[in-house]
């Protein structure tokens, strides 16, 4: 039986007093959000309904660090790894870089971005080919809203390191090469180090740490920030099962990888992902029952308010259009969902890139996240403190902006954000989630 999504949870899941977990009080939020560090005298009173609380779930990231540090916005501020959005620097531009081409020496690279097991299967060729890095330009200049936003110029092209880069056999880890080499337009070759994965999801992987080291020598000199696409799996230490993306803040780069995110995966044993519970739908309350059952944790009945808010909020709007969504076919819903959830990690990175520490206040892009189930239960959405970091970075250093001028910011980044997701249709990349986030954002809108 489909679930209906009746009930909305909104807060904080009963099994996170259990984790240690204790969300900050709204005082704490609405000094958060200031660069003061202080409360303003007329707070600023956000429903749940809006900005739900993280859910805290077993096994997600708040659940093994319930004791995270909260980052204010003042501590933000201040943080001297921070890169400062001025525009006297001349670094004001964000670059995603293209997936990088595979090369006629290193042909066999193209089998390593096939799941195991889906060499000729549909699922296959209904999750090809990867989304486009237009449509990531496209939705970071909406996100970042004011942000020159670019395609890196420059392309980039897997080759053989040396001449240890070709296998005797395509799927044998034993015949993996050690290194590939990844070129710039300069000719410069970075070796990248090569290795089986450990749960065998795919034939290789391919160092985190190397390609982030090519990714910073390249960084044009008017870059406040560059993201790398890469089609392969990746990983960052030995310990490592895989690394789904990574930002070096500092150094003002970020790498994210596709692979991973492939709906293709969705069914894989042991780590199925529940597609009717995506967000909106991780908001529902008997998903979380449901899942707070499994470490001994009562459900408890709905009250008035959760009762009230499931009718009537901005979270009911986006789970009300999530719901009517219907994919165009198949092959459109995977692809839709593939891009939905690479652009929400993306613009995640990128909000290292700005500095912001990962969030503990709200549910919020910003949340850290422990594992791909939790991954896709997160909203596309900034929480006000996140929200007040990138506001201060772009209208307050970037353009000289004060308060009025970033209120009048977050109402035309919601704009903008709106028509991006409407637009999607068009472009055969509308999912469930933008639906979701275009009634969330109508919604705000009302109270902007």
């Amino acid at each position: 039986m489909t679930c209906k999504h009746a009930i909305l949870h909104l807060e904080p899941s009963p099994f996170a007093e259990l984790a240690g977990y204790e969300q900050p009080d709204a005082a704490a939020r609405a000094a958060a959000e200031t660069t003061s560090g202080r409360a303003p005298k007329k707070g600023k009173d956000y429903s749940i309904g809006t900005f739900p609380g993280p859910l805290v779930l077993p096994h997600d990231d708040l659940n093994y660090d319930p004791d995270s540090e909260p980052q204010t916005t003042k501590e933000w501020l201040n943080a001297e790894t921070r890169n400062r959005l001025l525009s006297t620097t001349g670094r004001d531009t964000l670059y995603v870089a293209q997936v990088p081409k595979i090369s006629k020496k290193v042909e066999f690279m193209r089998d390593w971005v096939i799941p195991t097991g889906h060499g000729a299967s549909e699922d296959r060729q209904e999750a090809e080919p990867p989304p486009s890095a237009d449509l990531f330009v496209d939705y970071l200049a909406a996100f970042y809203h004011n942000m020159p936003v670019r395609l890196l110029p420059t392309p980039l092209t897997w080759t053989q390191w040396g001449s240890s880069s070709k296998p005797s056999s395509r799927y044998r880890s034993a015949a993996l090469p050690k290194y590939v080499g990844l070129l710039d337009s300069e000719d410069r070759c970075t070796r990248i180090r090569v290795r089986p994965p450990p749960d065998s999801a795919f034939p290789a992987q391919l160092n985190l740490d190397d390609i982030l080291d090519m990714t910073i020598s390249i960084l044009p000199v008017d870059a406040y920030a560059l993201v790398i696409l890469v089609d392969h799996d990746i990983y960052e230490s030995e310990d490592d099962d895989f690394c789904c993306g990574r930002a070096y803040g500092g150094s003002r780069v970020a790498v994210v990888q596709t692979a991973r995110y492939s709906p293709v995966l969705d069914k894989r044993q042991g780590e199925q992902i529940d597609r009717s519970h995506m967000w909106p739908w991780s908001h529902c309350k008997t998903f979380v029952d449901d899942l707070c059952a499994t470490e001994d944790v009562e459900a408890k009945p709905a009250t008035k308010k959760q009762k009230d808010l499931s009718k009537n909020s901005a979270m009911a709007a986006a789970v009300a259009l999530a719901s009517a969504y219907k994919p165009v076919s198949p092959v459109q819903e995977v692809q839709a969902l593939w891009f939905s959830r690479l652009a929400r990690t993306v613009s995640h990175e990128l909000g290292h890139c700005f500095g912001i520490a990962h969030c503990v206040y709200y549910a919020c892009n910003m949340q850290g996240t422990g594992s791909m189930r939790e991954d896709v239960r997160q909203p596309p959405f900034l929480c006000p403190v996140c929200e007040a970091k990138i506001a201060h970075a772009i209208i307050g250093e970037l353009s000289g902006g004060h308060e009025e001028e970033k209120r009048i910011w977050v109402k035309q980044r919601c704009q903008t954000l709106g028509r991006f997701c409407k637009d999607l249709e068009h472009r055969g990349r509308e999912s469930a989630m933008w639906r979701g986030l275009d009634a969330w954002l109508e919604e705000r809108l009302k109270v902007l």
